[in-house]
């Protein structure tokens, strides 16, 4: 199999965001012997993402060979999943359509791949930007749930990376995604539902492959002026709860109880936060947005199983 890197931008009308993502996948350097290929994902468009890709790749001077796929399942991680299969190259690297990536990002990674057979995910870290001043309270929640610096994760193993720029080796995600197991379908349209990077990494990671955090791989996270608004940052916390509840709520050894203490038990964890609770849009701390996402984790589980025990604390 040929030396190289395969990059995936699954797209859903993202043609406000797709120029400068091109333009910095463009200049990515490249060792002799390396080939990388451009994946671009339809994830049911409505507007220009697909011709847009086009066109902007050719007035590049098409710096690798592109190829456009269609997923009509709608969701991030089928589109991610559909990106995957069709990649020529064993090392796939996941570029959201709003990433840019540093000009040594591919040419690292491969390079990381090489030197640690034991590793099976590479992660890097991102760095905020926008055609707007980030808000003050950006710097409160220390950008949590926008791919941005390091979450605590330094150099080194650690139990997850970000979706965004999270690099694979195609075999192990072969192996340990197969079609239709995916729990977790992520971005759907303009539905806010999260987790999808989460579950792929909790794949590699519960199988026993290492995953690994280089801070010298760094992208710019370009954000909407919409995607910088307390509300939708508390709709993205909401979305997290949610999505671990799926994914994590089996591990907090939760045991079975009766319904109306359970809801009990989810009223008692409002009423402690009362405030967040009643008037989560006055309180743009981070204290308020865990609220969000504790609460509704905790409601999810409720939901899905009918009769949980759900920790009051």
């Amino acid at each position: 199999m040929k030396k190289g890197v395969s990059v995936i931008i699954c797209c859903y009308n993202s043609s406000s965001k797709l120029l400068p993502t091109l333009q910095h996948l463009a200049a990515q350097t490249k060792m002799s012997g390396l080939e990388y290929e451009l994946i671009i994902v339809d994830n049911n468009c409505t507007d220009d993402s697909v011709a847009l890709a086009k066109h902007t790749w050719q007035q590049l001077s098409t710096p690798f060979a592109q190829k456009i796929i269609t997923q009509k399942k709608a969701g991030l991680n089928f589109a991610r999943q559909a990106g995957i299969s069709s990649a020529l190259y064993p090392i796939v690297v996941l570029c959201d359509d709003d990433n840019w990536l540093c000009e040594h990002y591919l040419q690292t990674v491969f390079s990381l791949f090489e030197k640690m057979p034991q590793v099976g995910m590479i992660g890097g870290v991102g760095e905020a930007v926008s055609d707007i001043p980030l808000p003050t309270w950006f710097d409160a929640v220390k950008g949590f749930g926008y791919a941005v610096g390091t979450e605590g994760r330094y150099t080194g193993y650690t139990p997850s990376v970000y979706g965004a720029g999270m690099a694979l080796r195609r075999d192990l995600f072969s192996k340990l995604i197969i079609d239709n197991t995916i729990v977790l379908s992520d971005r759907k349209g303009e539905s806010l539902s999260s987790g999808g990077d989460s579950e792929i990494a909790k794949r590699f990671y519960d199988a026993g492959y290492h995953i690994y955090l280089d801070e010298t791989l760094t992208f710019k996270h370009f954000l909407l002026a919409s995607r910088l608004q307390w509300s939708y940052y508390l709709s993205l916390r909401k979305s997290f709860g949610k999505a671990n509840a799926q994914l994590y709520g089996h591990q907090n050894g939760l045991s079975k109880m009766n319904k109306i203490r359970a809801v009990l038990s989810l009223l008692k964890f409002g009423v402690k936060h009362t405030k967040y609770w009643c008037f989560p849009s006055f309180f743009k701390v981070e204290a308020c947005a865990a609220f969000v996402q504790q609460y509704h984790l905790r409601k999810a589980l409720l939901m899905a199983a009918n009769k949980t025990d759900i920790p009051t604390s």
